[in-house]
């Protein structure tokens, strides 16, 4: 039998490919010829001009969007012709536990100082480990990363953000990577941790919520604000995330069971039950809905009522969880 696209050489080989092309920075496949304007191009170089904002998009291509360009209009040849020099301080790994480990590249950008990316790459594309890393770079510079960091991603354990349209991980290790991100960020509202100023907006809706009581999405530092005295244009404290599940603390995500039970699985302390090991283990019927039907079970006391039946821990010390568990007879 013939080694799978995944196996250790042909990873290796893959790897050693996409090195090369970052190390000695291969030129796009139409360097030194004409060119048509591609839609994500004309999108990406509209959203430089409109907005004002840094664009990696090669100059030519750029300049002739502002002059009127539209797409499918004949482009000249790129000058220089290369790959933007946006993407910085590449290192190319192969990442993951085997079966279904990954090559991957570890880089920056100069628009997002400080900031590690992550960009996954398929072990048996088409395209071969040339085309993915052609394909990398045209993303990049037609705009894929900046989009992606508007919606203000989240970093893995080790710093690093994981591009959204890479090779997912095999198996259980995307939902365990997913649920970890989860448990270790919080919830995080648009804007967390960035300077922020009081809106007429909100001052409007704090007030009447001061006035008159009723519900509101406001943020509660807003409405403290507004009863201190702030007015519409001042500053306010910075939103912060908030706890994946209130008083659920030190979880740990991992993969268990053995074969046809093999899960993901979060162990986890609760500040109601101190000394106390909690497990739960995730079916992975619906990755996103799971963790938040988690979230309400255990904020709306499904934790202390299974308490009251003392369930006994296992061998390792552990009491798991009794609701939707797929292992509980």
């Amino acid at each position: 039998m013939a080694p799978g696209p995944d196996s250790e050489p042909a990873l290796e080989r893959q790897r050693a490919e996409i090195e090369a092309a970052f190390r000695e920075r291969w030129p796009p496949p139409d360097a030194g010829n004409p060119r048509v304007l591609a839609v994500p191009a004309w999108a990406e170089a509209r959203r430089g001009i409109s907005h004002g904002v840094r664009t990696s998009l090669d100059q030519v291509t750029f300049e002739a969007v502002r002059n009127g360009a539209r797409p499918g209009d004949r482009l000249p040849p790129r000058q220089p012709g290369r790959y933007t020099g946006d993407v910085t301080s590449t290192e190319v790994i192969i990442t993951g536990e085997a079966p279904g480990q990954r090559v991957a590249v570890v880089f920056c950008h100069r628009h997002f100082p400080g900031i590690r990316f992550g960009h996954r790459f398929h072990p048996d594309h088409p395209s071969g480990a040339g085309g993915q890393y052609h394909a990398l770079m045209r993303d990049i510079e037609e705009g894929s990363l900046h989009r992606m960091m508007e919606t203000e991603p989240s970093p893995d354990s080790a710093g690093i953000i994981w591009t959204a349209w890479g090779a997912r991980l095999p198996g259980l290790e995307q939902q365990r990577a997913e649920i970890e991100t989860a448990f270790r960020q919080g919830w995080r509202p648009i804007g967390t941790g960035k300077p922020r100023g009081l809106t007429e907006r909100a001052y409007a809706e704090a007030r009447k919520v001061l006035d008159h009581g009723g519900r509101t999405g406001l943020a509660q530092a807003d409405i403290d604000a507004v009863r201190g005295g702030a007015q519409p244009g001042d500053p306010l404290p910075p939103l912060q995330p908030h706890p994946y599940i209130d008083d659920v603390t030190d979880a740990e995500v991992i993969i268990t069971g053995v074969g046809p039970h093999r899960r993901v699985a979060v162990l986890f302390s609760h500040q109601h039950f101190p000394g106390v090991r909690f497990g739960h283990r995730f079916s992975g019927y619906d990755r996103a809905l799971e963790g938040i039907e988690l979230k309400e079970e255990i904020e709306t006391g499904a934790l202390d009522r299974m308490m009251q039946s003392q369930p006994a821990a296992d061998d390792a010390g552990i009491i798991w969880t009794t609701w939707e568990d797929p292992d509980q007879d």
